[in-house]
């Protein structure tokens, strides 16, 4: 995919911080086509920081599986593409589905382009600052290569008929370190690799129409929105359940499947969904059993139907439970550009979109700093994103705040401003975010202080005529519990903005996170380093020394719009292990060699940090997230992460 970045044109932009999945099920089985070899499905995902970024844009230019031997083996992606890490904070992507020669993988070798990054950070102003990502010697930076392992216990085995998964996660607040006065970032790539799920995040696959065969829908891999092939086809089982929308057309299940069926060869489709990973005992026919061709394999075909069998044998294979499948193939098909972004303002029929991104008809996507123009008609169709009828939508329903993909004509005013002209094509709306202090509650309501608004600081946002006002911002929560929603505490509500020039209430949540469930961020440097960054660390827990006099820049634990400052903390810091996480993951960087340690299992990632921090070698950061107690000072985390200044 093409990036480019315009000059801006007004003055807010916006990070859209969505959501993606749905809670509507249907299982589309990846299925495996493997003869002697087995493959992998390769996702890539992202940790959030407290450092809000608008964009992180970099090039993501290769990624290797290495051997047990340490040679670069299986490579994931044929070409460079470039990904916003910013974007990545709510889904997995899946980055490749390559075959893979019978073997032990212990790693991947990861190589980022920072020749031509995009890196904008939101400091509260209209436009944010674009940061000059440096390395630790101040330089600018070109390419990094970071070499990830795996947990030893548990490396990537390739057999005949079996497939993995590899989930590898970028940690924004353990990689990047901002200095606003000199308008750089300083980079040390973390990025953490496992064969166990490392999150719950929905995964989105994207990539072209294969065609269908024997009631099987194959698809190409293009990673985030990559104009170049990657390697690998899936294989998909619809379901009954599926909710699709295609060009336009909202529809469900078979009805759904077969508009799908029609659609011409590399026609280009997102789904979002789950993936599971299993093992089971599977017979062996005598005959050999046929299945579609649909090339690269990710998980062996199920025969229901009894067979005569000569044995059994335990394979691995990849499941996806899918909720949503989009088709925008008009984009390409009759000169429509997509726009995506978020609301800041409204005026009739004419919106302001905040920091949003441009896909022309060719492929080519660029970043738009500032406002971007959108104009409606009364003929403008609109959807809800995941809806599983078709239903009139009134244009009215968007509103400051909403996060919605535009599809219509784009052209350039006379004041250079970028013009997206939908009075004849379509929006669809997708879920946002509020987030706040709160400030009364009351029946199946509570009232928000924001802070942001779809993932940007709500100073980017114009409310006149929207019957809204960011100090006063009337959450309808329907039946969701407010227990711990009391006045005071931060909140995160997902769900969707009100019609403009609502008075009642301002947004109608789906879900809502609150003080016990927001997912809290613990960040802290020691500038220099510290040979004795904790008081104590065993299998146990821990305990982080407060009033080291080498306490960085950064020190605190954000929870939603909560800041806690922990330098000089009397009773000082003690991060456990999570014992209720379905998942979890574990870190030990090395800013000179450019390595990654990552565990499965606190006991193993503390067992290995004992025989590292020894005395000798320095402790530059620390990142966790989890629930924090503030009472207690307890941290339960199920991601930690530390950097050595090896």
């Amino acid at each position: 995919m093409l990036l480019s970045r315009l000059k801006p044109h007004n003055n807010t932009h916006m990070r859209g911080l969505i959501s993606k999945l749905l809670a509507v099920p249907a299982i589309l089985a990846l299925l495996a086509v493997a003869a002697c070899t087995g493959s992998a499905v390769v996702t890539l995902t992202a940790t959030p920081s407290s450092d809000n970024y608008i964009s992180y844009r970099v090039g993501l230019a290769s990624i290797r599986l290495q051997t047990s031997g340490g040679k670069a083996g299986v490579v994931v992606m044929p070409a460079e593409t470039t990904v916003d890490f910013a974007k990545l904070l709510d889904f997995s992507e899946v980055v490749g589905a390559p075959a893979m020669a019978k073997g032990t993988y212990t790693g991947a070798l990861i190589t980022l382009d920072y020749s031509a990054a995009v890196i904008i950070y939101d400091d509260g102003s209209l436009d944010g600052v674009e940061l000059t990502p440096v390395g630790t010697n101040g330089k600018p930076l070109q390419e990094i290569t970071v070499a990830v392992t795996l947990d030893p216990s548990d490396p990537f085995r390739s057999a005949a008929k079996q497939a993995g998964r590899l989930a590898l996660d970028f940690n924004l607040a353990a990689s990047n370190i901002v200095d606003l006065s000199a308008r750089t970032v300083t980079v040390t790539p973390l990025m953490a690799g496992s064969m166990q799920p490392i999150d719950t995040k929905p995964v989105r696959i994207h990539g072209p129409f294969m065609g269908a065969n024997a009631g099987f829908i194959a698809t190409g891999v293009m990673p985030f929105d990559s104009t170049v092939a990657g390697l690998g086809q899936l294989s998909t089982e619809p379901s009954g359940a599926t909710t699709y929308e295609i060009n336009g057309f909202v529809s469900v299940g078979t009805t759904g499947q077969a508009l799908l069926a029609t659609l011409p060869a590399n026609t280009l489709m997102t789904v979002f969904g789950t993936l599971t990973v299993s093992d089971a005992d599977t017979v062996t026919p005598v005959a050999p059993v046929t299945t579609p061709d649909t090339g690269t394999a990710v998980a062996p075909v199920t025969t229901v139907a009894p067979v005569t069998t000569v044995g059994s044998t335990t394979t691995s294979t990849v499941s996806f439970t899918a909720s949503q499948v989009l088709v925008d193939s008009t984009v390409a098909g009759v000169g429509l550009a997509r726009l995506s972004g978020v609301v800041s303002a409204r005026s009739g029929n004419t919106l302001g979109l905040e920091d949003a991104t441009l896909t022309q008809n060719d492929g080519t996507a660029t970043l738009i700093p500032g406002t971007t123009i959108v104009n409606l008609g009364p003929n403008t169709v609109v959807t809800f994103f995941g809806q599983n009828v078709e239903e009139v939508i009134s244009p009215q329903q968007i509103s400051v705040g909403s996060v919605i993909d535009a599809f219509g004509v784009e052209s350039t005013t006379s004041t250079g401003a970028i013009l997206v002209d939908v009075s004849a094509g379509r929006v669809r709306l997708d879920l946002s975010t509020a987030e706040g202090l709160v400030t009364a509650q009351g029946t199946s309501l509570l009232t928000l202080n924001l802070t942001s608004l779809g993932g940007r600081l709500i100073s980017a946002f114009d409310f006149t005529g929207s019957g809204a006002a960011a100090n006063q911002y009337a959450v309808a929560t329907s039946s969701l519990d407010l227990s711990n929603a009391v006045v005071g505490a931060p909140v995160i509500a997902t769900g969707l903005t009100t019609p403009f020039a609502t008075a009642s209430t301002n947004f109608n949540a789906s879900t809502l996170l609150d003080p016990t469930t927001i997912q809290a961020q613990l960040v802290l440097d020691w500038s220099g380093g510290t040979a004795a960054p904790f008081t104590s660390f065993d299998v146990t827990a821990i305990a982080i020394d407060t009033n080291n006099s080498s306490l960085g820049p950064r020190h605190q634990i954000q929870t939603g719009s909560q800041i806690a400052d922990i330098a000089g903390l009397s009773t000082g810091v003690s991060i456990t292990p999570s014992t209720a996480a379905a998942t979890s993951e574990f870190s030990i960087g090395h800013s000179t060699s450019f390595t990654i340690e990552s565990f499965n299992t606190y006991g193993a990632f503390i067992t290995q940090l004992q025989s590292e921090l020894n005395g000798t070698t320095l402790a530059t950061g620390i990142t966790a997230i989890g629930q924090y107690t503030l009472s207690t000072s307890v941290f339960s985390a199920t991601s930690i992460t530390l950097f050595l200044n090896n």
